[in-house]
């Protein structure tokens, strides 16, 4: 049985990865670059493990870091994927050494890496990925003043591609408050779960528990756990286009 290695600063972390493995595959991703958040890990096994379907699709990341999603994005068949994340050249390098060192240079050919600043104009994404099918955003709403800007770019690429279905991750290590947050304003700009029932956290053992989505509501309270605690959960569900933005 081989499993999904993965080299990090464990100092980083006060619980394991959730990732377990699958048998018969093995990825692995090491950088000394930075870190590689649990969202991106479990967002990942979904998409080594067919949960998510990626094959012969066109990938968009969104906030990608080392871009882990994307790249077994890419090693499990998918046609294209940009990668994108804040428009600085410093950071952009980093997301492309990731590449170099994780995939073949066939693979490769199917990767472009793009800089995106959140709430500016995403003609260059369209441009890499005309009609994106999946849009993967993990961990990208820890910083509660990014949240607005994020939505407006997840609109602008969505509208261009009704169909398009946003895969989101997110864990709790700046607080639950910021995830429900981030959804409530979703919500509110037009973006809606394709099915609220399969919104789930799983922790770092394996349990898995139903978000609760009267958080996101208008009034919601959020009680927060121990930082410890809360740091072994994390969110996934989906996002899509269903209304009119009111941004």
């Amino acid at each position: 049985m081989t499993t999904t290695t993965l080299e990090y600063h464990p100092e980083n972390h006060l619980s394991a990865s959730p990732a377990h493995g699958l048998p018969g595959t093995n990825f692995l991703y090491s950088s000394p670059l930075s870190y590689v958040w649990s969202s991106a890990i479990l967002l990942a096994d979904r998409l080594a493990t067919g949960e998510v379907d990626v094959k012969g699709k066109r990938i968009v990341e969104l906030g990608c870091g080392l871009a882990l999603p994307g790249i077994v994005a890419a090693q499990m068949g998918a046609e294209q994927v940009v990668l994108t994340d804040y428009d600085n050249p410093t950071m952009l390098a980093d997301t492309s050494q990731a590449v170099q060192q994780a995939l073949s240079p066939q693979l490769q050919q199917r990767v472009q890496v793009v800089g995106h600043t959140w709430g500016t104009s995403v003609g260059p994404v369209l441009e890499a990925c005309p009609s994106p099918d999946l849009i993967l955003v993990a961990d990208c709403v820890w910083e509660r003043e990014l949240h607005r800007a994020l939505i407006q770019s997840l609109l602008a690429i969505l509208r261009t591609a009704p169909s398009c279905v946003v895969h989101f991750a997110a864990g709790f290590h700046t607080g639950r408050s910021a995830v429900a947050a981030f959804l409530r304003h979703a919500l509110a700009s037009g973006l809606a779960p394709v099915d609220m029932a399969e919104w789930q956290e799983k922790s770092v053992t394996g349990q898995t528990k139903r978000w609760d989505w009267t958080l996101s509501g208008s009034k919601g309270l959020v009680k927060e756990e121990r930082q410890e605690e809360r740091n072994r959960w994390t969110l996934y569900g989906t996002l899509a286009l269903q209304l009119e933005s009111k941004l």
